[in-house]
């Protein structure tokens, strides 16, 4: 439930971007879908790319800290790594709108993401990176390792937004885990 202007706002702006593009959206836009006038939205955002920012950082940070409790879990690195890749796609299926948003918006904002342990690429590069030093898994390029895993749960997510794959990731959490898993072998 939308409690607040502000949560409405948000959720109006995510779904026109989702929809149209982030640069297709103004502020009148986003005004109209939620009954407002669009000098009233500045009360709440000093501007559009204001607003955007503050959905994606959010939005990014709390999908990091789900995924950093996800990672301790007991057990070694593949209990681990499956339980990463399970709460992506539970993350997915609980709010595709959020989801896609972060998707179609992160290569203007990822840059300036600080590496902390709210930041989801690097809880993965460093799980990783902790893995092969364990023995876990071969040793090889921690980054790049960390790349082709999200690579395929970006890219299932960016099928999924363009209608080339009919369910969620959740419905296909299985067969993700499973090429993760290969992956890392």
């Amino acid at each position: 439930m939308l409690d607040t202007p502000k949560d409405r706002i948000k959720r109006e702006a995510m779904r026109l971007f989702v929809e149209h593009g982030v640069d297709a959206v103004s502020m009148r836009d986003i005004a109209d879908a939620v009954g407002m006038k669009a000098p009233s939205l500045y009360a709440h955002f000093r501007s559009r790319e204001d607003l955007i920012a503050d959905l994606f950082y959010a939005s990014y940070t709390e999908y990091g800290r789900q995924l950093a409790r996800a990672a301790g879990v007991p057990g070694g690195f593949r209990q681990q790594l499956e339980a990463m890749v399970r709460v992506i796609c539970a993350l997915h299926a609980e709010d595709e709108l959020l989801f896609n948003f972060l998707l179609l918006t992160q290569h203007g904002f990822l840059r300036a993401v600080p590496p902390d342990d709210c930041n989801p690429v690097e809880i993965i590069c460093q799980h990783i990176a902790a893995a092969m030093e364990a023995g876990d898994i071969p040793s090889g390029n921690a980054t790049l390792i960390a790349g082709a895993i999200i690579g395929v749960i970006v890219q299932t997510a960016t099928f999924r937004l363009y209608r080339r794959l009919g369910q969620g990731l959740a419905d296909h959490a299985d067969e993700i885990v499973a090429i993760c898993l290969r992956i890392v072998s």
